[in-house]
Order: structure tokens, then sequence, then C-alpha cells
């Protein structure tokens, strides 16, 4: 499992996600594996929105029109919508009681503070 930091201003991934069903993410200085859940921070909410699932990769990038910036052309990861949580247990505040160190700490994609990343896994499972 890994968590990553969806920037609005780069990007309006959530419109992607739910027009298109899935968002491509950078190959560069990530080391996802087809199969692997990847859990979404969302800038502008300040929360863990949703979870997806890494199902290609060496992708051309396809979410072009979602782009706020010119984005990193090379090959993607293509990212698969799993599901949405609309609850209030994956805020910035609650993060911060299982781990979470916000600021740089999510600048690239984690995946060894086991104990935030599984808190995260519970609340998706008991919604």
């Amino acid at each position: 499992m890994w968590l990553a930091f969806a920037q609005r201003k780069s990007c309006h991934h959530r419109e992607a996600l739910m027009e298109l069903g899935y968002i491509n993410w950078t190959m560069h200085r990530t080391n996802f594996e087809v199969g692997d859940i990847v859990f979404l921070f969302m800038s502008d909410e300040r929360k863990v929105a949703f979870k997806t699932k890494v199902v290609a990769k060496d992708c051309d990038r396809t979410d072009i029109a979602y782009w706020q910036v010119k984005p990193n052309m090379h090959f993607t990861y293509k990212l698969e919508l799993v599901k949405e949580y609309t609850g209030n247990k994956l805020g910035e505040d609650d993060l911060a009681q299982h781990g979470f160190k916000g600021g740089r700490s999510i600048q690239h994609p984690l995946k060894n503070n086991v104990e935030l990343l599984s808190y995260i896994d519970s609340v998706f499972e008991e919604d």
C-alpha cells in the first residue's frame, strides 16, 4: 500500500477519477507495482479521499485534459478507482494521530508508514 499526494494546482485528479475511472501517475521516482493499492491525499481537501489500484505500467498519459500545468509525458502507471471515501475519519488531523507528518513527507509517494497505511485501509474497509 502507498499514500500519494494529489496536487490540485497541477491536476484535477478528482474529476479525472470520476469521469475516466482512472488517473495516470508518473513512473519517475515512483516504484509502484501492478496490483499495489495507492491512497490519494487531496491537497485542496486536506484528506485522503480515494483508494486506487495500479492496473498497468508503461502507459501513455491519457488524462492530459485534467492537467493545469504541462505534465511529464514519460510513461505512467494507470491507477484505477477502487473507492471514494466521503466520511470524516481521513482528514489531516485524524491521519496525524496515526503517524502522518504532512508537508515534505508526502512530496513523493510513501509506503513505509505501516501504522498510517493500515489505519487508512481500515477506514476504507469499514465504510
